[in-house]
């Protein structure tokens, strides 16, 4: 077993299925403004989203900006005349009402959590992370839910993880950060000193940074480098 007392979990796409809730609150987008639902329309909302989420990562954009320019963005690439704050509104509260786990995550949560602190690291939507977590009963496997949005500070920013081993009373010897996100859990892990697990579910990517200590592909891969003898 892998010596760490802190397991600092990301949320969405290490644990949270957020591409399914993503797709549903979409859905029912689209539907409240009478869009189509063609894959062009998709494109274009994720092509703003990413623009703006990469801002906000460097610290170029406020996530009470973000929630908003998304959409303002968005409506303009589409040409229509809709009030970006409710479409927001709207969307969140369609995200923070859909929750669901990635398949397998519950019982992986479950056996983590007879070993280490679990604690949760994200860049979610306060509102929308907190919902969906409460939704699922998931609240229960975390000693502490760290959002950037509450503490001031988003990943990858070394002040994110500094602030949260701070809140957590740990060391950084003492933490093991798991995220599918290279360029916001992996990055920030590694600039801030502390050993990250790049968790790419199902996907064949690029794992020959050095730099990143452990590669799991799925759950049962990352309970077997947990678990290691």
């Amino acid at each position: 077993m892998l010596n760490y007392k802190f397991l600092l979990l990301d949320a969405d796409g290490t644990f949270l299925d957020f591409s399914l809730t993503e797709k549903i609150a979409l859905n029912l987008l689209f539907d409240h403004y009478n869009l189509s639902h063609e894959e062009e329309t998709f494109s274009s909302y994720e092509e703003c989203n990413r623009r703006c989420w990469n801002s906000f990562e460097k610290g170029e954009m406020s996530m009470a900006e973000l929630k908003v320019r998304r959409f303002s963005l968005f409506f303009e690439q589409q040409g229509l005349p809709y009030d970006a704050n409710e479409a927001n509104l709207f969307y969140v509260n369609c995200l923070a009402s859909n929750a669901h786990y990635i398949e397998g995550a519950p019982g992986l949560l479950e056996r983590l959590g007879h070993d280490y602190d679990l604690e949760v690291i994200t860049n979610g939507i306060a509102s929308v992370q907190r919902g969906r977590l409460d939704a699922l009963g998931a609240s229960k496997y975390f000693s502490h839910i760290i959002i950037s949005e509450e503490i001031g500070y988003q990943k990858p920013s070394t002040d994110f993880f500094d602030k949260t081993l701070e809140i957590i009373h740990a060391s950084k010897e003492e933490c093991l950060i798991i995220g599918d996100s290279l360029s916001s859990d992996i990055k920030g892990g590694i600039d801030s000193g502390i050993d990250t697990c790049y968790l790419h579910l199902g996907r064949d990517l690029d794992t020959s940074d050095s730099r990143i200590k452990y590669h799991a592909s799925s759950y049962s891969e990352l309970l077997s480098v947990i678990y290691a003898d």
